[in-house]
């Protein structure tokens, strides 16, 4: 396990942060039944997020992983695909156990759309974009250099948004989010924008915090905008449109550029991965059993808190048995 010490501390709050945008568009995109308007903004606020969790996710990537990609994409799928079989299990049981459906059809197409998607664990479609962007990503590098498999990656980012933020105004008519949002349109720009911050971040020093910070804000404003006026008054749920790349770069590059010290950022941050894993299921009892208000301020912060504080704790549990084990 990686010692606290020997991590950024910045880019840990940066893997933080994003949890809490996950937990907190996981509860807004509901809508705080009696404030639209502040449900929207807080939803589309939060979209950052899962962007983010690409890119850092190709920051860490090195030359030799880039030159090999099934090698790559084996890695990262060795990594998270586990963690996704088991939590999707879980989900599909817990439906079935409160009588239920199972959430996706038992057909051969059902099945794929059930690996494409997550299912019923929807929030779960971040672990196979994230194989397939990986694969796609390293081949296009191998194949074709950055600079192509930049402009690639940009024209399938400009696909991805037609056929999700846009579909409506241009088609008349929206599409299921699994043929936007996943591993071929969306991911592989975030992905190649980690590979530029990584072998960039030598300059990214010389970046003046108050730029970035107003770069920040007008890339939020914009993504407002889009969500307001291209999609719709008050599109709650609305995901990804064009300003999202440069939001989450904006929000990347600020932590990026920033020196944070404190170890208990990277004591959270090697958290995140469980705590993401878990918060859906942690929201529904925290709603459905325990009868908190499923939107509301108060249940981002439990949800946040509570996930990331179990998850801390399986951690620590892990990190205390192996100890016991190596003294036994």
């Amino acid at each position: 396990m990686t010692s606290a010490s020997s991590r950024n501390a910045s880019l840990d709050a940066l893997r933080v942060l994003s949890l809490f945008g996950i937990v907190t568009l996981h509860v807004a995109g509901g809508g705080f039944a009696d404030n639209k308007p502040f449900g929207f903004v807080v939803d589309e606020l939060s979209r950052f997020a899962v962007p983010v969790f690409f890119l850092m996710s190709a920051y860490f990537w090195k030359d030799a992983d880039l030159a090999a990609p099934l090698r790559l994409a084996g890695k990262v799928a060795r990594r998270v695909m586990p963690a996704f079989a088991i939590i999707l299990a879980l989900t599909i049981a817990l439906r079935l156990l409160e009588g239920g459906r199972l959430g996706f059809e038992p057909t051969p197409a059902g099945l794929l759309l059930l690996l494409w998607s997550g299912g019923p664990a929807f929030h779960l479609w971040f672990l196979p974009a994230l194989v397939l962007g990986s694969a796609v990503v390293a081949t296009l590098m191998k194949f074709t250099g950055l600079r192509w498999t930049l402009a690639i990656a940009l024209g399938l980012y400009l696909i991805g948004t037609i056929i999700g933020a846009y579909s409506r105004p241009l088609f008349g008519h929206g599409f299921p989010f699994w043929m936007d949002r996943n591993g071929l349109f969306f991911a592989p720009v975030f992905l190649v924008a980690g590979i530029l911050l990584r072998r960039h971040r030598a300059a990214l020093v010389g970046w003046p915090i108050p730029a970035i910070i107003a770069a920040l804000v007008a890339f939020a404003v914009l993504h407002l905008a889009e969500g307001y006026f291209v999609v719709g008054r008050y599109a709650l749920g609305h995901d990804y449109s064009l300003a999202t790349l440069g939001y989450a770069l904006s929000v990347a590059g600020l932590f990026m550029r920033i020196e944070l010290t404190n170890p208990l950022w990277s004591t959270l941050g090697q958290a995140t991965f469980g705590a993401y894993l878990i918060h859906l299921l942690v929201l529904k009892v925290l709603a459905g059993n325990l009868g908190f208000g499923r939107h509301s301020l108060l249940m981002i912060a439990l949800g946040f808190s509570v996930s990331l504080g179990l998850a801390v704790a399986w951690r620590a549990g892990r990190a205390a048995l192996a100890r016991y084990r190596a003294t036994a």
